[in-house]
């Protein structure tokens, strides 16, 4: 992200959002059951990154709140994303639409 700061100015805000899913978001999601309980000293590393991507999305200094700009994006802050991300495996899992090895990882308790 940081060297696509040189190019930001001619490029419109849709290919920077693209950018930034296919090089950022994409790597934060990729293991989000493995991030599920991190520390929030990481937690708050990963947020950096993300917020950074917002930043260059649109064209915004060090400085510049980004919870809007994230609520504009339509994008998740990071523990809500990851805690989002697992739910939605879960409940893949549970109504059969996850693959077959992931629902033999999950066993439902019955009161």
């Amino acid at each position: 992200i940081r060297n696509l700061w040189f190019i930001a100015s001619k490029l419109s805000v849709r290919l920077k959002t693209r950018l930034a899913h296919a090089l950022v978001l994409s790597k934060l999601d990729y293991c989000n059951s493995v991030l599920y309980g991190i520390s929030s000293k990481d937690l708050q590393r990963l947020q950096k990154i993300e917020n950074s991507a917002v930043r260059f999305i649109f064209g915004k200094g060090k400085k510049a709140h980004v919870t809007q700009l994230l609520k504009k994006v339509h994008f998740l802050p990071v523990e809500y994303r990851i805690m989002f991300k697992v739910a939605l495996l879960t409940y893949k899992c549970v109504n059969n639409l996850a693959p077959s090895y992931l629902k033999e990882l999950i066993a439902i308790r019955k009161p």
